[in-house]
């Protein structure tokens, strides 16, 4: 099995993206880890023993467009499987053996395009956040991509910028309207630094000023404010539903 894992970078601190560096080459099965700075690149990691992709502006879509052009190198070079980690984040030493174990779980014959992985919680202080994953949100770090995903690798690039905050949910609905077929790990391996409103106040700490929100009652007025004629351009594009309760 070749397996790159993609990461998307922008202004992260040197030591945060050497953990997360750290945590794909430790991983019991060889991965190969592709880096993607989105305009601001550590000329560091040139030498580092990763793979290291520059784009020349940032494009202000949390990573969308630089893990699109990270993910279709890979499908393109032949890569048999596909991860993603975010440059804040890190994975458990056994995370690639564990999607690859969920495969075999389905069964002998039946035919799996994409793992989702569990994720636990971390604030940057490295506090642990107790609060249960959103069932209907299959966040980007958890996604392990089989071939019969790879065709639906481009609409990461095709998000607009209006939905680059919900850019995994959509990605996942394409990932469905495809008719992708799924499986899920048994257990926890990826850990999610998150800078969340929802997660430092379950901590029961500060939330701090730059504690991050999606606004998605802004994000459905403007779906909702497209005509009939945009709203089936925008479907055609992302190659899913959108609806926003």
């Amino acid at each position: 099995m070749r397996i790159a894992i993609i990461t998307p970078y922008w202004q992260e601190p040197r030591a945060v993206i050497e953990r997360c560096i750290a945590s794909v080459a430790g991983q019991t099965i060889a991965c190969d880890h592709l880096l993607v700075a989105d305009g601001a690149p550590h000329d560091w990691l040139d030498t580092a023993p990763v793979r290291h992709l520059r784009l020349d502006r940032n494009h202000g879509d949390y990573g969308n467009v630089a893990r699109g052009i990270g993910a279709l190198l890979a499908a393109g070079e032949g890569y048999d499987a596909i991860g993603f980690l975010d440059a804040d984040n890190r994975i458990d030493p056994d995370h690639a053996a564990l999607c690859l174990a969920a495969v075999g779980t389905q069964g002998a014959g039946a035919d799996v395009d994409v793992v989702i992985a569990r994720r636990r919680f971390e604030l940057p202080d490295g506090t642990g956040v107790a609060l249960a994953d959103d069932p209907d949100l299959i966040d980007t770090n958890c996604l392990f991509l089989l071939p019969g995903a790879y065709p639906v690798i481009a609409r990461w690039a095709l998000v607009p910028a209006p939905l680059a905050t919900i850019g995994d949910r959509v990605f996942h609905a394409a990932l469905v309207s495809a008719g992708c077929r799924m499986a899920h790990t048994a257990r926890q391996s990826v850990t999610y630094v998150s800078q969340w409103v929802a997660h430092y106040a379950a901590s029961g700490g500060a939330v701090p000023d730059d504690a991050r929100a999606i606004d998605l009652d802004a994000i459905a007025l403007w779906v909702a404010a497209l005509s009939p004629e945009e709203r089936r351009a925008l479907e055609r594009r992302v190659g899913a539903r959108i609806a926003l309760a």
